[in-house]
């Protein structure tokens, strides 16, 4: 039973608020822990494989080292298209569906962007190192590999 004027919830609450001041300051254990559990969330997101890749499926010398990177996520339900240079990372959705696109590094999300009805979305300014997508249509959710930009 809870005292008069406080319910169950606000007991809870001041329960954690109690162990998480007995616990201090987050140790490095602690960190890779919480992390550990975050990435349980995209546990049912479908997860799509690099299938193109224009810096290495592509014979040299057809394109230009300053030339755009093509890059190809596919899926079962939904696949990426990307286009990337120094400027910005485009993409569009395949089958085309409005939805957000979440650019994410290894701690964390970096930018969100919306993708239009025909799929589109950018990520202006320069995108570099170790990145993924995850991208969330009305009817699928879709995780890409890792990729270096």
């Amino acid at each position: 039973m809870t005292a008069p004027g406080r319910d169950e919830d606000d007991v809870l609450l001041e329960q954690l608020r109690a162990a998480v001041r007995q616990a201090g300051p987050p140790t490095p254990t602690m960190t890779a822990a919480g992390y550990a559990a975050y990435s349980w969330a995209t546990v049912d997101a479908e997860l799509a494989a690099l299938t193109h890749d224009s810096l290495v499926d592509e014979p040299a010398g057809v394109r230009g080292a300053s030339g755009p990177r093509d890059l190809v996520f596919e899926g079962e339900r939904l696949s990426v298209e990307l286009e990337h240079d120094q400027d910005c990372l485009v993409g569009q959705l395949v089958p085309p569906a409005p939805g957000e696109v979440i650019l994410l590094r290894p701690d964390g999300a970096l930018a969100r962007s919306a993708a239009d009805e025909l799929g589109r979305f950018r990520f202006p300014g320069p995108v570099a190192g170790l990145v993924r997508l995850r991208c969330d249509t009305p009817s699928d959710v879709l995780l890409t590999d890792w990729i270096r930009l």
